[in-house]
């Protein structure tokens, strides 16, 4: 039935995140930052970790759901992350994510609520370099540069790491916000193969849109990886959080939507 879903539909779909599994090329390079500005964008429900990383990658993936890609083609992103701890679990926290594809953009906000907008992104290797680029409404915020080193081994099991996503429901005309959530995902990967990243150049330029980026604290380099692998997702818990909904009002809005300028000022 066009428009409407039967139940049977819906069901159908729940069903997918049940057996979702990505299959992935994920390029990352991590810096240290300060833990005043990781301690600055973090909302009151997480604390800043032990040692203030920032972490920036760029990803290309296919979905696919028992087994078979959900769809034709991949798509491209580029995520923008510090780690942070959740009572003693440590994650990853995205304060941007710049997709190319519509559809992983709106699913990843309204049932997840990571901060996924649309952009250009777009990245290669020639065997011997990394480079990797992104935009969004014509200004370039990220270039990444980067050795790539031998081929390194990898374990044959997979590996578990952690990331967080802040959600909530808004009322009509952003009025309020309820029911905020935290999200807590468990991630197992599987990598199948592994080159490290040296002697990286990053550069991090903010825009009238996203204005953020160009505000993060980018310190020593600490390490870097070019890997291929396929990876699983589980939510490991959804907490409900105490605080009134206003207190998380500034870390959703500030991450998901763009900042409109007053133009009447100047009319």
């Amino acid at each position: 039935m066009s428009y409407v879903w039967t139940p049977e539909q819906i069901a159908r779909y729940r069903k997918y995140y049940d057996d979702i599994r990505t299959h992935h090329t994920y390029s990352y390079v991590r810096y240290r930052t300060t833990e005043d500005f990781v301690r600055s964008v973090l909302p009151p429900c997480l604390s800043p970790a032990d040692d203030p990383l920032l972490t920036v990658g760029f990803m290309s993936f296919m979905e696919w759901v028992h087994g078979v890609s959900n769809r034709a083609g991949r798509d491209r992103a580029m995520i923008i992350g510090v780690n942070a701890k959740h009572r003693d679990i440590e994650g990853s926290y995205y304060l941007t994510v710049l997709e190319t594809e519509e559809v992983n953009i709106v699913t990843g906000r309204e049932f997840w609520g990571m901060p996924k907008k649309l952009g250009n992104v777009d990245f290669f290797d020639d065997g011997e370099e990394f480079h990797g680029f992104a935009s969004r409404k014509d200004f370039n915020l990220v270039e990444l540069t980067g050795s790539l080193g031998a081929e390194l081994p990898h374990s044959a099991e997979d590996e578990t790491e952690y990331y967080f996503d802040l959600r909530g429901y808004f009322g009509v005309n952003a009025s309020n916000v309820t029911k905020p959530q935290l999200v807590v995902f468990e991630n197992s990967t599987a990598t199948k193969r592994s080159r490290a990243i040296t002697a990286a150049k990053l550069d991090l330029n903010g825009s009238p849109w996203d204005p953020g980026v160009g505000t993060i604290p980018v310190g020593d380099f600490v390490d870097g990886g070019h890997l291929g692998g396929e990876t699983s997702y589980i939510i490991r818990d959804v907490v409900e959080l105490e605080n009134d909904g206003q207190d998380y009002a500034p870390y959703l809005m500030g991450r998901l939507y763009d900042d409109w300028p007053d133009v009447r000022s100047s009319r």
